[in-house]
């Protein structure tokens, strides 16, 4: 080709880019993949993960009846499984209790032989102490499991019996209940005031070890300084939720499958408030 004669405009010159068409514009160039910087940004998190970090979310005060409205409304949705989960705790508790009910009657049986009657309550009542210890134990493992459920649908994931037992440390949670045991033992021989200090102030202790995974004591007094930071918030919604309950079991008992799945979850929510942990939209 002679140096006079004119070129294509699609054909490559040398030392430079392809210039466009007078025309139009010409094709543009095919976009390769470029990898990001080290420095860029992150991904996205996966579907159904959080948005932000847990804890990371400012905690923010809760009213009384916007509680209990979020509590009703999950029961609504999930109510089966909290009816059965209460029927389960009932029954455990009479499975523990039924032991104490032989004891008495067996006393009754021997109650006309003294020496019987010596040597039986001497066994009834080391048996009845640990049946009592074991029973209360097993009760507390199940209030725990109660409050994973309940932190689950707070945080928008339908409770179910495939996730009721995953929780952290059943271990922790044992000495969680024998702590609580304890601390209610001394407060009760404080004029029972303890005991009511220790009801008021405690009751986030199983919170603790189900949703941060705290030791024994740092979820107990963890608990104790949450309550008092929110001390006016936390005990009206305690002192409506045991209005509830008592109406409750005076409906022959039947109210209390409503009432105690109620009052767990508008705990489980006040509690995720108060911590800035997740909250689903009510």
């Amino acid at each position: 080709m002679s140096e006079n004669t004119p070129r294509s405009p699609y054909e490559p010159r040398p030392g430079g880019p392809t210039p466009p068409p007078a025309g139009g514009p010409a094709p543009g160039p095919v976009n390769l993949p470029v990898n990001p910087p080290s420095g860029g940004p992150s991904q996205p998190p996966a579907y159904g993960g959080p948005a932000v970090p847990y804890g990371t979310q400012p905690s923010s005060p809760f009213r009384v009846g916007e509680a209990l409205s979020f509590g009703w409304n999950r029961f609504k949705a999930n109510w089966l499984f909290w009816v059965l989960f209460v029927l389960l705790t009932f029954a455990v508790s009479a499975i523990f209790s039924s032991g104490s009910i032989g004891d008495v009657q067996e006393q009754i049986n021997a109650s006309s032989d003294p020496e019987a009657m010596a040597e039986l309550a001497a066994d009834m009542s080391g048996a009845s102490s640990l049946l009592q210890l074991i029973g209360s134990l097993v009760v507390a493992v199940l209030q725990a499991l109660g409050i994973n459920a309940a932190l689950r649908e707070v945080s928008g994931e339908k409770a179910s019996w495939g996730t009721l037992f995953k929780v952290n440390s059943y271990g922790m949670i044992i000495l969680a209940a024998l702590l609580l045991a304890a601390a209610s033992f001394v407060g009760a021989l404080l004029c029972g005031l303890g005991l009511i200090a220790v009801a008021i102030f405690a009751v986030f202790t199983y919170h603790n070890v189900v949703d941060k995974g705290m030791n024994a004591w740092a979820a107990f007094t963890s608990s104790f300084a949450l309550v008092g930071k929110n001390f006016g918030a936390v005990f009206l919604l305690e002192l409506a939720l045991l209005g509830i309950n008592v109406v409750g079991a005076l409906l022959c008992g039947l109210g209390l499958f409503v009432t105690i799945p109620l009052s767990v979850l508008a705990m489980a929510y006040a509690y995720r408030r108060l911590t800035g942990g997740p909250v689903v939209a009510a």
